[in-house]
């Protein structure tokens, strides 16, 4: 499939604009899954697997990450915490939170507002790529879902 570019009425970007996706997960097979289906569907994607790094590849991208895809649920510091960085340096920035843990435990790592731009993990394919485009067409913090969790199957490979 080609590349995925913003066409006009579009809320981000300049006609044929490539649109980059930062995926923030500290479980390998998570993030490789995400970044395969995006990538599959012709989005540019960068990869991290923490806050740290997430911080090093938006620094290096110098503003040119269009939405940054964050698990809440990491160990040496959360989403919610790389959040907060994240708006310190980057206050327009496209934010899109993914986790498999049920609302009460988000809320103990800092998400308490969730009315929020999200996505249940496991998920499948159709879920992230609409998750994705929702939180693209919305500028900074809106385009808000309630925090769900799914339940079927656990996506594996595709």
């Amino acid at each position: 499939m080609g590349t995925v570019a913003y066409q006009g009425g579009w809320a981000v970007g300049t006609p044929l604009q490539v649109v980059t996706v930062l995926v923030v997960d500290d479980t390998r097979l998570a993030r490789q899954i995400a970044a395969r289906i995006l990538s599959e569907e012709g989005y540019r994607v960068l990869e991290a697997d923490g806050a740290d790094e997430a911080l090093e590849v938006l620094g290096e991208a110098r503003g040119h990450v269009d939405l940054v895809l964050l698990d809440v649920v990491m160990p040496g510091g959360d989403g919610v915490a790389l959040t907060t960085s994240i708006r310190a340096e980057w206050p327009d920035q496209r934010l899109l939170y993914m986790s498999a843990h049920p609302a009460e435990i988000l809320a103990r790592h800092g998400l308490k507002d969730l009315n929020v731009p999200f996505l249940a993990k496991p998920f499948t394919r159709v879920e992230l790529l609409t998750k994705v485009k929702s939180a693209l067409r919305h500028p900074g913090e809106s385009g808000s879902t309630i925090v769900e969790r799914r339940k079927g199957r656990r996506l594996k490979g595709k």
